[in-house]
């Protein structure tokens, strides 16, 4: 009786000592793909290999911007294809449609945008005098309660009259290099959107040659694995872009409301900072608050509460139905990622973030599925 209850023990403890090494195995496993993972970043910034491949993407960019144009229009044209019964006529019907989307919000924001930033360029200079007499007035109270800055006030005035006037005399030049890029840009994508419909078109056969790069014994994994970091990837970028789009359509509005100059300049901003996950959103905030301010006390007083109010409807309301859809990962992992990626590799990094962390998700479910290493 007693050697039983010996070997009853003996077995709990046992099991209590496989179940902390695996907890311990499990700790050790993420410690190792953190530490991979950031030696691998510091491997491609020391070995300069992202510019290596962004110089490799700028060469075959059209090729690039086809293949994602294709590949963000490819569930669109399935769902169309289960009514008409013809992938080639559903992708041209997606990409006629998405070409004329394009050319009507082209034709929409581009003259008003271009009014604003001429409505802008026409205001700098009262600007510079506002900021300047703020400034000069801010520093005669703390000369009158008996502070001496000694000569702090000029220097100081003096690099903001010198970054004004460099704002002025670079614009020119400014404004020329920004139309030549955008020529080259728009003659790029346009190459894009001849290869992309043809991508889009020609898309099955173009996976299958893919697939026959790998062995036979590989090619349903191969095929399981892209699917679903494709499916992943494609939630994250639609999570994002739809976000963004409702924080461009609510700034630009509240702007326009309270009065701020170039209002939809300011909400497109936003809205593309918004990207940035998390800190995005504070950026183009404070960018037209301080051009409000500028402005008149009032409004941008105005434009503050409009971006808190904003900021509040998107983290309380439009991220938990959203992106919780989107992505699984903990955003206290995507904070993290957020500031190793963007020490790194600057904004670039940090709009890339998401989605990578998203890929390596679904490489390391994957990889554990296959290998049971935590269960």
């Amino acid at each position: 009786m007693k050697n039983k209850l010996e070997k009853e023990i003996n077995t709990k403890e046992l099991n209590d000592v496989i179940g902390l090494s695996k907890k311990i195995l499990k700790i050790l496993y993420f410690v190792f793909i953190a530490c991979l993972i950031l030696a691998s970043i510091i491997a491609i910034q020391k070995l300069n290999i992202l510019n290596i491949l962004l110089d490799f993407l700028s060469v075959i960019s059209p090729f690039f911007i086809g293949f994602v144009l294709a590949w963000y229009l490819r569930p669109l044209v399935l769902k169309l294809s289960e009514k008409i019964h013809s992938k080639t006529v559903s992708a041209i019907i997606i990409f006629a449609s998405f070409i004329l989307i394009i050319s009507l919000l082209l034709y929409i924001f581009v003259p008003t945008v271009y009014d604003e930033v001429n409505e802008l360029v026409g205001l700098l200079p009262s600007w510079m005098e506002s900021i300047t007499k703020g400034i000069t007035n801010f520093f005669v109270k703390f000369e009158e309660n008996g502070l001496n800055l000694g000569d702090f006030p000029e220097k100081l005035l003096a690099n903001i009259t010198s970054f004004g006037m460099d704002i002025a005399k670079n614009l020119p030049n400014t404004i020329i290099s920004f139309v030549v890029t955008l020529f080259s840009g728009i003659g790029t994508f346009g190459m894009g959107l001849i290869i992309g419909i043809y991508m889009l078109i020609d898309y099955d056969n173009i996976a299958d040659h893919f697939k026959k790069l790998f062995p036979k014994k590989f090619t349903n994994d191969v095929h399981h694995l892209a699917t679903r970091m494709s499916s992943e990837v494609r939630k994250c970028v639609n999570g994002t872009f739809l976000v963004a789009l409702m924080v461009l359509i609510c700034d630009s509005v509240g702007f326009a409301l309270v009065g701020l100059n170039a209002p939809i300049l300011f909400g497109l901003f936003c809205g593309i900072t918004d990207l940035i996950p998390f800190i995005g959103p504070y950026i183009g905030g404070a960018v037209a608050v301080i051009v409000g301010l500028t402005q008149d006390p009032l409004i941008g007083i105005g434009t503050l509460i409009i971006c808190v109010i904003v900021q509040i409807v998107e983290n309380y309301i439009l991220q938990p139905i959203v992106m919780s859809r989107a992505s699984s990962i903990h955003p206290v992992i995507i904070i993290i990622a957020l500031l190793v990626f963007g020490h790194f590799f600057g904004i670039l990094g940090m709009v890339l973030a998401t989605p990578i962390l998203t890929i390596l998700r679904v490489l390391l479910e994957f990889t554990n599925e296959k290998l049971k290493i935590i269960e």
